[in-house]
């Protein structure tokens, strides 16, 4: 896949990472070159200076040709902008924001962009581990909802790969929490014993 990345910071510059290390085309767009150094030394995608809206600057990213766009800046409008841009002028097939409040998130949807809200997902997190027990909670992407559930490393997967586990038919490992950190499910991740992993699913189920 092609795919492009706006913004590099904790989460653009891993996504990027993680995406290139499976064989994808990524080009990652940032408008302060200083962001390029969250990258690991060994990334082999395209880093591109530039406003993340502006035409010039996604059409020498390859918007043309891509098959992807992840928005993750720390700005929510800028976000919304470079999706919309992607999805209505470029006709990007796949675009998705990350959105910090959630009260916005109705915004997103009337626009008919897929959304993912960390701030929902952090504050049910916590609940869990502070409870105590495997609740199974709700994010809005697109106009699909979307049931999670939080679920400690068993020990029998401890020291495994994450491309060593088995998922339902109707589930999706979608990634691990490892000290307070949210980690994108790469394969090659290896599980420890305080590992929280993070499971998706389409129905209550």
């Amino acid at each position: 896949m092609h795919v492009i990345i706006i913004g590099c910071g904790k989460v653009g510059s891993r996504f990027a990472h993680v995406l290139s290390e499976e064989g994808h085309d990524v080009v990652i767009i940032d408008s302060d070159s200083n962001s390029f150094k969250a990258l690991p030394t060994d990334f082999n995608g395209i880093t591109l200076t530039g406003v993340p809206i502006d035409q010039d600057i996604l059409k020498q990213a390859g918007i043309k040709t891509a098959d992807a766009l992840a928005a993750v800046t720390p700005s929510d409008n800028v976000n919304i902008m470079a999706c919309q841009v992607a999805k209505e002028i470029f006709k990007v097939p796949k675009v998705i924001a990350r959105i910090y409040n959630p009260t916005r998130e109705h915004v997103f949807h009337q626009f008919g962009l897929k959304t993912i809200c960390p701030t929902d997902i952090t504050v049910d997190v916590i609940k869990s581990i502070m409870i105590g027990k495997e609740d199974i909670h709700r994010q809005t992407i697109g106009n699909s909802m979307i049931f999670y559930k939080q679920k400690k490393v068993s020990n029998i997967n401890i020291g495994k790969k994450l491309k060593s586990m088995k998922s339902s038919e109707n589930s999706h490992l979608f990634g691990v929490i490892r000290n307070g950190e949210f980690n994108f499910a790469n394969p090659n991740f290896v599980l420890e014993k305080s590992d929280i992993l993070v499971i998706a699913n389409k129905s209550l189920s």
